[in-house]
């Protein structure tokens, strides 16, 4: 790894969650490994048994004498550190347990940004797979082949982002009456028992409700590929 991306990692377990200012003094020993020097590293790297805002004052030093980045936004940050996340799962260096705990952080840190949602909706369904239940958003996620679905999830998060697809155009669904995708509507039905009447998803060419939604990677993909075909052709 960079030292950019060694840096990311610890700038952004201290936005996701309750941080250890130890994994500061950490980084910079791996930063001397890796052979940056100056003094303040070397003062950070000794600093097991000091507070937190002493680690912090040289770590920031740290970071100016590096020459590293010092004004992401946290939305940047975090951002940067998905699209790491997602690049180092796909490449076989994390485990996807890992990494999918990694972006269920991320969900929950961003307020459940639509950018990331689906890994808080396969960790949802995995939760209700152990205890026997069905799925509510992931059709063909199964206890057998999670590891499988979530690597899949991340090349398809990797390649829209890549892509710079629409937040708006992620969520088209698949109608399988015009063999198309669509922006689902709702329409309203009725029936003889409460409640009477109810809301369906429905295609808006042709009110079929034979839909498949966008939560399935193989609509995903269909996504993908029109994305790049309208691309192409504009």
């Amino acid at each position: 790894m960079s030292i950019e991306e060694i840096t990311l990692e610890v700038l952004a377990e201290r936005a996701l969650s309750d941080f250890d200012s130890k994994a500061l003094v950490a980084w910079a020993v791996k930063m001397l490994h890796y052979g940056q020097e100056s003094e303040n590293l070397f003062i950070l790297a000794g600093l097991d048994y000091e507070a937190t805002d002493e680690r912090e004052k040289y770590f920031q030093k740290s970071l100016a004498d590096l020459n590293l980045p010092l004004g992401q936004s946290e939305e940047t940050l975090i951002a940067n550190y998905a699209t790491l996340i997602a690049k180092k799962t796909v490449s076989g260096i994390i485990e996807i347990d890992f990494a999918l705990k990694q972006m269920t952080k991320i969900v929950f840190a961003t307020e459940y940004d639509l950018r990331y949602i689906a890994f808080y909706e396969i960790d949802e369904d995995l939760d209700l797979l152990h205890y026997g239940e069905s799925v509510l958003f992931n059709p063909g996620l199964a206890v057998q082949n999670y590891r499988e679905f979530i690597l899949e999830e991340f090349k398809i998060f990797l390649e829209m982002k890549r892509l710079n697809i629409p937040l708006e155009e992620r969520n088209y669904s698949y109608c399988i009456s015009c063999s198309k995708l669509v922006k689902p509507i709702l329409k309203t039905k009725y029936q003889l028992r409460n409640p009477h009447r109810y809301q369906v998803w429905c295609c808006p060419d042709c009110k079929s409700e034979k839909l498949r939604f966008s939560s399935e990677h193989a609509v995903k993909w269909l996504i993908i590929e029109r994305y790049k075909e309208n691309e192409q052709n504009t």
